[in-house]
């Protein structure tokens, strides 16, 4: 089985809507950002940032990574890493995402903040999907929902896993 680590600042990730996420790390400040995570507890150091606020028309923001899975024999697996902040307000960090495989809905991660201020959790995964078949898989994170709540995502990094066929030679 071969583990492939995507960092969030990976070419294959696509962030949508343009300037609704932030590209965060400890050489790229953000003054406008609320959640101030410690890069150093981020897998190299980076990660993207998006908060929905529930006064915006448009209530959703989306990550895309698309990404050709090797010939695999047993399926393969992906898996999201977020930071959490536990702060309710400046940051707000209540989490409310939905993750899309293919288009189809495979699951959900809601978690309100235990209002803790400065306090973040790291590495947390907050999405998985196993036993994905062989060739090319598009997963979807959305951050929050028309008439949802307030949410911040803290995006670090993508995991995929699958394992080789053996050829014949």
């Amino acid at each position: 089985m071969i583990n492939v680590t995507v960092d969030d600042n990976d070419h294959s990730i696509l962030y949508s809507p343009a300037g609704a996420w932030n590209a965060r790390s400890a050489a790229l400040s953000c003054s406008a950002c609320t959640a101030q995570p410690d890069p150093t507890k981020m897998v190299s150091g980076t990660w993207h940032d998006s908060t929905v606020r529930i006064y915006l028309r448009r209530r959703y923001h989306l990550l895309i990574f698309c990404s050709q899975f090797y010939p695999i024999d047993g399926g393969s697996a992906v898996y999201v890493f977020c930071a959490l902040a536990e702060s309710v307000k400046s940051p707000d960090g209540n989490s409310d995402m939905a993750f899309y495989v293919d288009g189809q809905l495979m699951g959900s991660f809601v978690k309100p903040a235990l209002g803790i201020k400065n306090a973040y959790e790291y590495q947390i995964p907050v999405f998985s999907a196993n036993s994905l078949a062989p060739g090319e898989h598009t997963l979807v994170l959305q951050n929050g929902h028309v008439n949802g709540t307030q949410s911040l995502v803290l995006l670090d990094y993508i995991v995929y896993t699958y394992v080789l066929i053996d050829t014949p030679a």
